[in-house]
């Protein structure tokens, strides 16, 4: 499957922006997550847990990347995908940040999603509404910490 890939500009200091897309307890407040666990270290395990249409899903994750402020990168396997948990269905996450005066450049890339129906379904719904949902508490947190 073909790689995804999202940009925006996020009107917030890139320390903001990758602190709460590290921290547990930031990302439940703008991601319709549940719980988020990981000890935030590379290697470690990140786990994501939600429900979707009222279905409980987890996502069992591995941190592969993790340089302040500038890149957060991780592979998970995912229970809703429809796949077997295996090496060859592991996806990739990574977002990286670029400081633009006091401004950021997210950049999301996301490969080895398993079917084009769930390609399209990342690239032309899920990703827009996350990515709004992350810019709008990345921006208010920005203007708190001002």
């Amino acid at each position: 499957m073909s790689i995804l890939e999202k940009q925006l500009i996020i009107d917030s200091p890139i320390e903001i922006l990758f602190s709460v897309l590290t921290t547990s307890n930031e990302i439940v407040k703008y991601f319709p997550l549940k719980e988020v666990i990981s000890d935030w270290n590379v290697g470690a395990e990140v786990l994501y847990k939600g429900e979707v249409e009222d279905v409980p899903f987890t996502d069992y994750g591995k941190i592969i990347e993790l340089s302040a402020p500038h890149t957060y990168a991780y592979q998970y396997w995912s229970d809703n995908h429809g796949t077997e948990r295996s090496e060859e269905n592991l996806v990739t996450i990574r977002y990286e940040l670029q400081e633009i005066a006091d401004r950021t450049q997210l950049t999301l890339i996301q490969e080895n999603l398993p079917t084009a129906e769930l390609y399209d379904l990342m690239n032309d719904k899920v990703w827009d509404f996350l990515l709004n949902e992350l810019k709008q508490f990345a921006e208010k947190k920005g203007l708190q910490s001002a």
